[in-house]
């Protein structure tokens, strides 16, 4: 029953996209020549005979670079540091990597152990950086007081990202990420692959980002432009951007940027998005973009300083011909602010536009198909819904208000958020089940719309002011609403005028030929993020617990091998293609101790770290799990000062001693609370103490043991964990050597807020 903790099995991880084939060029040992050639043709940055007549430089640790140059390509192993494994430093220069690739990784160390920085540069300007490869950095290009940077090409990938904790059964909280606050640059607990901060006009245009957390983060930058980047296959953000205004972010590729899903099990996203807009980000333009299978499309919240006063929001923002579908939770998320949204297609998401709170918002001529909810708008003033069509989907366009506001909001106290006021005309529904539900909402007008079902099927309650207008309705002029921004640039760029948004060869979110743009159900999260099918796998599509399992083979094309395998009865097949769908059936003990070796051969294989196996070279991947199935006797109690868990240890014992205020029987432990447990208990300051009985055969065995706040475990009275603290949630990995009957033990407390308690015997 042995685990190799350090075993992550090359199944999983990566990426890339039909787009970028060129994508494992972070491997190449290029010749000066071909290397210029092949980046000048790719993003039309061929190098003036004076760059190619410089002296070529040598990347070493400390290297301060003040100057233009170029620099000679190769691998360079340069550890982090803090302050830049390489510093930039001047004015209007040019540094040109010529596809140079910088490493800061150690042999051994995984993506969230990556530390430093790659390429620093600061109090500099007009700096321009070509063709670098960075990777196995926290960050890997991070500027502050860098205004008119240029980041032409290159690839950023492979740098930091978390491992995450949720499994395809549970979700797990420590995923969740925090975006709220980055005054202090909060956000670099995340990592990026290029951070800009205080970066006005900007340029960042053909980058490769992909196998990270985040991609572009940018922080007090505005008037920049983020062009035809290919950021695909991350586990956190593509673009984000917070008090940044007036930026335009135009024809990238962002897909694929997710965590915090398993396919018909849990749908939340984590915070995850394409692109994320956050306090006070204004007049953005945002257009001809795919944004696809992203936690969310894109993710705008008006900001921490408008929750509290109520005041600014990120406003006048274009949202303008996207492709924001297959979302696991919002293809476009905008809150408590005014924005412009239109002309995008939004195409299974569980809702296509959440509005909660928007006011003078529009949302016109986009396309909504099959989305559980295509608009859901809480709170909404002064909504535009029109020309827009529906496809699907259980509900159309919902509105409504909510009877109180959460106490802590200086949002709801400063503003009227009474939902009132829309405008829904000329828009056409088909086989939505209810095209429009609308409920404690004040002067609604529905005119135009053609609903596919007779018009008693609307659900239209607790509302004063409606009125149903006739199909006669004259749409407004097509700038009406549109911030100057997007006005501006639909005017200045040739180029898009008249070009349809629809046009599906534009937005084009195929992983790769032949492959299925089938939705979420190719959404596939292991612990270092979203699959990317440049290696194999063999990815469970049921119960992986249940005696009869199915996988389907995903992966590059090839062919597939079973070289051995443990606690399998009988296989459907031993070789096959990749595609196929192989059934297994295990031995019916309740313990599941599973172990497929299989071998690949076929197309190159870039594994989920970005090491690459050549094309006809056999590859070994693996699949396992283990679950040993725990009854738990759960008991809770409320504790006072009196008896306080860690102050008063004696009281405690003696509190547990005596009747638990509830009890219940569980099928495992993976509890987590927002406030009360159950009736009668606090939702601070309560304790828990689980219980169970386990018969396992001779192995060594780890339990992973979650818990906010303090824990303690005991195997047989003997006391194995101790956290005895006020803490986040945090997860330690037991090793136990264990044979037979044993008794665990766990006791746990909680104090304010959020707690955890999550225990798994693998």
């Amino acid at each position: 029953m042995h685990r190799d903790k350090t075993n992550a099995g090359p199944d999983f991880i990566s990426a890339v996209s039909s787009r970028i084939g060129y994508l494992g060029m972070h491997k190449l040992r290029p010749d000066p020549g071909w290397a210029v050639a092949i980046f000048g043709l790719l993003f039309g940055l061929s190098l003036s005979s004076a760059t190619l007549a410089q002296e070529r430089i040598r990347l070493e640790p400390g290297l301060v670079i003040t100057s233009d140059a170029t620099v000679q390509p190769g691998t360079y192993n340069i550890p982090a540091d803090s302050m830049g494994a390489i510093v930039i430093r001047g004015h209007g220069i040019t540094v040109d990597f010529a596809g140079a690739i910088l490493d800061g990784a150690t042999e051994g160390t995984v993506p969230d152990e990556f530390t430093g920085t790659g390429i620093r540069i600061d109090q500099s300007s007009g700096v321009t950086i070509r063709n670098a490869t960075v990777r196995g950095y926290k960050v890997g290009l991070h500027a502050t007081d860098a205004p008119n940077i240029t980041i032409l090409g290159g690839d950023f990938s492979y740098n930091y990202r978390q491992r995450l904790k949720s499994t395809l059964e549970r979700e797990h909280l420590d995923d969740w990420m925090s975006y709220h606050s980055n005054e202090n640059d909060e956000w670099l607990r995340y990592g990026a692959a290029i951070y800009l901060r205080r970066a006005d006009g900007a340029r960042v245009e053909g980058v490769i980002v992909t196998g990270g957390q985040n991609g572009i983060m940018a922080t007090q930058v505005n008037g920049a432009t983020f062009t035809s980047n290919t950021i695909v296959f991350n586990s956190g953000i593509g673009i984000g951007l917070y008090r940044s205004s007036r930026n335009q972010i135009m024809s990238n590729r962002i897909d694929w940027n997710v965590r915090g899903y398993s396919h018909g099990v849990y749908n939340r996203g984590q915070d995850s998005a394409a692109i994320l807009l956050y306090e006070q980000s204004n007049e953005n333009a945002i257009w001809y973009n795919s944004a696809t299978h992203s936690g969310d499309g894109l993710f705008l919240w008006a900001g921490q300083t408008t929750m509290d006063t109520g005041e600014g929001g990120c406003n006048d923002n274009g949202v303008f011909a996207n492709d924001f579908s297959f979302a696991p939770t919002n293809g476009i998320e905008v809150t408590f602010s005014r924005n412009f949204i239109a002309n995008n297609r939004i195409e299974g998401c569980w809702h296509g536009v959440w509005g909660g709170y928007s006011y003078a918002t529009v949302i016109r001529a986009n396309e909504f198909v099959d989305n559980d909810e295509h608009i859901a708008i809480e709170h909404g003033q002064d909504i535009e819904i029109s020309e827009n069509t529906f496809a699907g989907g259980t509900l159309g366009i919902r509105a409504w208000e909510r009877l109180t506001q959460p106490e802590d909001w200086g949002y709801s106290r400063a503003r009227d958020v009474s939902s009132r006021e829309y405008d829904v005309a000329r828009n056409v529904f088909h086989d939505v089940d209810v095209p429009i539900s609308i409920a404690n909402t004040d002067g609604v007008v529905l005119r135009g719309n053609h609903l596919g079902v007779p018009q008693d099927s609307l659900v239209l309650t607790g509302s004063t002011g409606l009125f149903h207008g006739a199909f006669g309705y004259t749409p407004p002029g097509r700038d009406a609403g549109m911030p100057p921004i997007v006005r501006k640039m639909l005017a200045d760029t040739p180029s898009l005028r008249g070009h349809d948004p629809g046009d599906a060869s534009v937005l084009s979110t195929d992983v790769s030929p032949g492959h299925p743009r089938s939705g979420r159900s190719y959404i596939l999260v292991d612990e270092w993020g979203p699959h990317d099918f440049r290696s194999p796998v063999a990815w469970p599509r049921s119960d992986r617990r249940g005696r009869d399992q199915t996988f389907e083979m995903l992966g590059p094309p090839g062919l597939w091998r079973i070289v051995s395998m443990q606690g399998v009865d009988s296989v459907s097949a031993r070789t096959g293609r990749m595609g196929d769908t192989l059934h297994v059936r295990r031995g019916d003990d309740p313990i599941v101790d599973m172990r497929m070796e299989l071998e690949f051969r076929g197309d190159l294989v870039a594994d989920r770290f970005g090491e690459e196996t050549p094309a006809g070279e056999p590859y070994r991947f693996t699949y396992a799990y283990s679950h040993v199935p725990l009854a738990w006797s759960m008991s809770f109690y409320n504790y006072d000062d009196t008896s306080e868990p860690r102050s008063q240890p004696d009281a405690f014992r003696r509190l547990l001693d005596a009747a638990p205020v509830y009890t219940e029987v569980a099928d495992e432990l993976g509890y987590q609370w927002y406030g009360s447990p159950h009736e009668g208990v606090g939702p601070n300051h309560f304790a828990t103490v689980a219980e169970a009985t386990i018969d396992v055969p001779p192995g060594t065995y780890r339990f992973e043991l979650t818990s906010d706040d303090g824990v303690r475990m005991w195997v047989d009275g003997e006391l194995v964990h101790d956290d005895w603290t006020y803490h986040p949630p945090r997860t330690a990995e037991i090793e136990l050597e264990l044979d037979g009957r044993h008794e665990l033990r766990i006791e746990h407390f909680e104090i304010d807020g959020y707690a955890t308690l999550v225990g798994v015997l693998r």
